[in-house]
């Protein structure tokens, strides 16, 4: 009996030591799972107030690309450099780094988010660290090169999470974290990282963990042995709206007011006042960059029905396309540039002799040659007075050139020249050079529609008051490169330069109404509800002469460049009709609503 007693006691005991155990071990519990809980909170903070100064400072990146394309940035879209390193600490911190010369940039790809150039506050993390940017080169006035070529095909050149360049990542925005002992693993280098006052030797590996910035190559997740960054991409879907936009909007006021007086009658006769004439469109193929692409020249009516399109597509005739963006002076023929196209203004067939138009006078024995190559005509001659040698004597010469309008031309009057000398060892004289130009409309034989004939002249140097006895020589020059490319073309245009260096006109569609061209001389001009090109959204328009359709970046994610028009423009802005719509901007696929949709149209002229 006291035996079962005195177990009793002991088993009663161990109940109590189990329960105290439990209760200990609850404690314990309660206190790590509190600990844990608090932690994780604090981390959920962390994230989270990283999470919105890393979006802050990508919608003010995005403002200012946006802002400075809309303005007069040569180099529209361009992202700016990250801070200058030896600017920290100093007045200038926050900076974008400057251009040490005008051909010398001073930009890495990586450094620190040039807060101050955005216009925010000094933006930290939850670690109070400053943030850090990179940039992908071609974005940004880095490297060797100020000027960029930036346009809604262009794509980013940092490898990111291992996905090769080019990819859509132009930049990262990075909140650092504190500094961490970084474990070898996959794409992380084993670094102890130190973070001692800045100074231009301040290593990003000791702030941003798991890159190559050789490549570049950057990661946005990581064990987190290795990497504490907190990483937000920018991205062209981030970006290109927002340039897309500024750029139709810039291109309204800049190149648009250009394209309506290329051709106008107060540049060249058989065009009526009432109306400008417009280009042929360049058939629509594929508009680059790279060997095979279209030629960007304008075709004529002729050669319209010649033309051959891409599988499904609509024939495109030549009021619809391409701008004729072609080049024929200042470029190398090559595969990689097919716009090249020295040869495509052609003399229409051999000057004639030069003549004298007013009658004061008399040519004597004169000779015609090509000088140098074809496309110099060279006319040398004498002339004497007539009977009252104060009676002035004017020569003239002529010269048709063939496919004007398949392009984007302008006059150079100094490809003109008339100069007279005595004939011994004196200079040649130059004489003051007038002229008129015509559009031709077709009717005359010679003279191809769309051609313009050229008249030149000048009046002779007096030869009694030159004390050049009874007779003088003369000579008359007549270039090729009279018909000169438009300073459109030109990218070192000071003004117009950024247009075609970017290469906007590859993401470009252009529609002329067909009496706006060079089909519709004499009379010019399409009537309201007729024959004008029409817009049938937002509100109804009927009355267009000429239009251009900004693109925008592929939607469905399409490789471009191709020669798919529905791969550029959404649902009847590619059917190859006259009837055009802007709608609103979407990215959201809805059949109901005709969307995504992101076409641009910039109506050049309407009656």
């Amino acid at each position: 009996m006291v035996a079962l007693r005195a177990a009793s006691r002991r088993a009663q005991r161990g109940v109590a030591l189990l329960a105290m155990m439990a209760i200990v071990v609850m404690g314990v519990a309660y206190t790590l799972a509190s600990r844990l809980n608090a932690a994780s909170r604090f981390i959920t903070v962390d994230r989270e107030y990283n999470g919105k100064v890393l979006n802050q400072a990508k919608q003010a990146l995005i403002g200012w690309v946006a802002i400075n394309a809309a303005q007069t940035d040569n180099n529209p879209g361009r992202l700016p450099c990250p801070e200058a390193v030896n600017s920290i600490s100093t007045d200038s911190e926050g900076i974008s780094a400057p251009l040490v010369t005008p051909s010398t940039p001073n930009c890495a790809n990586v450094g620190r988010l040039p807060w101050r150039t955005l216009g925010l506050d000094k933006l930290v993390d939850a670690n109070t660290a400053p943030l850090w940017y990179v940039v992908s080169p071609g974005w940004a006035l880095q490297n060797s090169s100020t000027l960029l070529s930036i346009n809604s095909d262009s794509r980013g050149a940092l490898v990111v999470d291992g996905q090769a360049a080019p990819n859509d990542v132009v930049a990262l925005i990075i909140a650092p974290g504190p500094a961490m002992t970084v474990a070898a693993t996959g794409s992380c280098t084993a670094r102890a990282q130190v973070r001692s006052a800045p100074a231009p030797s301040m290593d990003p590996r000791d702030y941003i963990e798991c890159f190559n910035s050789a490549t570049p190559a950057f990661s946005t997740v990581g064990p987190s042995t290795s990497f504490n960054d907190q990483v937000v991409k920018v991205t062209t879907a981030d970006l290109l709206p927002a340039i897309e936009a500024a750029i139709a909007h810039r291109a309204q006021r800049e190149i648009v007011p250009v394209l309506k007086t290329i051709y106008t009658s107060s540049q060249y006769g058989g065009i009526p006042a009432s109306s400008p004439l417009y280009p042929y469109a360049a058939p629509f193929a594929n508009p680059g960059p790279g060997s095979g692409t279209s030629d960007y020249a304008g075709a004529t009516a002729a050669y319209r029905a010649q033309l051959l399109t891409g599988p499904g597509q609509p024939l495109l005739g030549t009021y619809q396309g391409l701008l004729p963006f072609n080049q024929t002076q200042g470029c190398t023929v090559a595969a990689s540039n097919p716009r090249c196209l020295p040869s495509l203004v052609q003399y229409a067939q051999t000057p004639a002799p030069a003549v004298e138009v007013f009658g004061y006078g008399t040519l004597q024995a004169q000779s015609c040659s090509w000088e140098s190559t074809d496309n110099v005509r060279l006319c040398e001659g004498e002339y004497v007075e007539a009977a009252d040698p104060t009676r002035p004597i004017r020569i003239e010469m002529t010269a048709t050139f063939t496919n004007v309008a398949m392009g984007l031309r302008a006059l150079d009057s100094s490809r003109m020249q008339v100069t007279a000398s005595n004939g011994t060892a004196g200079p040649w004289v130059p004489a003051t050079v007038t002229y008129t130009a015509t559009m031709n409309s077709g009717s005359v034989s010679g003279r191809p529609r769309g051609s313009v004939t050229v008249t030149f002249g000048a009046t002779l140097p007096n030869i009694d008051a030159m004390g050049w006895g009874h007779k003088a020589n003369f000579r008359m020059r007549l270039e090729r490169a009279v018909i000169g490319d438009h300073p459109l073309l030109d990218t070192a245009n000071a003004t117009l330069g950024w247009f075609v260096r970017n290469e906007w006109y590859r993401v470009l569609y252009y529609a002329a109404a067909q009496t706006n061209t060079a089909d519709g001389l004499p009379s010019l001009g399409c009537s309201s509800g007729s024959n004008c090109l029409r817009m049938s959204f937002p509100a109804a328009s009927d009355n267009i002469r000429s239009l251009l359709i900004l693109g925008g970046r592929s939607m469905g994610g399409m490789a471009r460049p191709n020669n798919v028009i529905t791969d550029y423009l959404e649902f009847q802005n590619n059917d190859g009709d006259v009837i055009y719509e802007q709608r609103p901007i979407s990215r959201v696929v809805n059949a109901a609503l005709m969307s995504p949709f992101n076409d641009r149209v910039l109506v050049v002229d309407q009656n």
